[in-house]
């Protein structure tokens, strides 16, 4: 009867060691192929005539500097799902883990006049970075919630309009957005989302609506 037992349990440990080199080396592809096209699209519509790219770790993602053609600077962090992960994996998309992009850009020739954030309700650790980002301007800035039709976000701003052309960029999104945010001091727009295929230029869009919105132009 052990050895009946013992032959079961080894055979079950061999399945399962055989699906997880199987989805491993399946989901490698994918996640590969999925880093390539991603960043194939964010050069397509950012068009750097410089990059700088640092791996963060094996299918992990990675950080990117892009010098944009009229001088100004674009910033990408993406991040990848443990999809490789046949053990892991499943705890990770329980614990929301996905693939996620963020796209900082500089402004230039316009500067940005307020500060004007909205984090999603739910995304603690955007919310806990942006109040340490922030400092001691905090304080200074008006909370409020809005409803949107991709959800409830938190939004700090220093005039309402802000607040509203926060809401109406994020209505305009197909996809939720994470984090929209404009950096009076840094004078960058940004953008967190969920990384997909064929939605960067609506987030390009989104960062170009919100500058336009919350900046004036330098005179020279």
């Amino acid at each position: 009867m052990a050895s009946l037992l013992e032959v079961i349990v080894l055979s079950a440990l061999m399945v399962v060691s055989v699906a997880s080199v199987l989805w491993y080396f399946r989901a490698r592809k994918k996640m590969i192929r999925f880093m390539k096209e991603y960043t194939d699209e964010l050069e397509r519509e950012l068009k750097p005539r410089d990059k700088e790219y640092v791996l963060l770790g094996y299918l992990v993602g990675y950080r990117a500097k892009y010098e944009l053609e009229d001088g100004r600077k674009a910033y990408i962090l993406l991040t990848t799902a443990p999809k490789y992960s046949f053990f892991y994996y499943p705890v990770a998309k329980a614990l929301g883990r996905e693939d996620r992009v963020t796209i900082m850009l500089e402004l230039s020739g316009r500067t940005i006049l307020r500060d004007a954030h909205a984090v999603r309700k739910g995304e603690s650790r955007l919310m806990n970075t942006l109040s340490r980002d922030l400092g001691s301007r905090l304080a200074k800035l008006s909370r409020s919630s809005i409803d949107t039709r991709q959800g409830v976000y938190d939004v700090l701003y220093e005039e309402p309009r802000d607040s509203d052309l926060l809401a109406k960029i994020i209505n305009a999104n197909a996809r939720p957005l994470y984090k929209l945010s404009a950096y009076r001091e840094l004078n960058v727009v940004e953008v967190v989302s969920k990384a997909e295929l064929g939605t960067v230029r609506e987030l390009v869009e989104s960062l170009r609506v919100l500058a336009k919105g919350i900046s004036k132009g330098v005179q020279t």
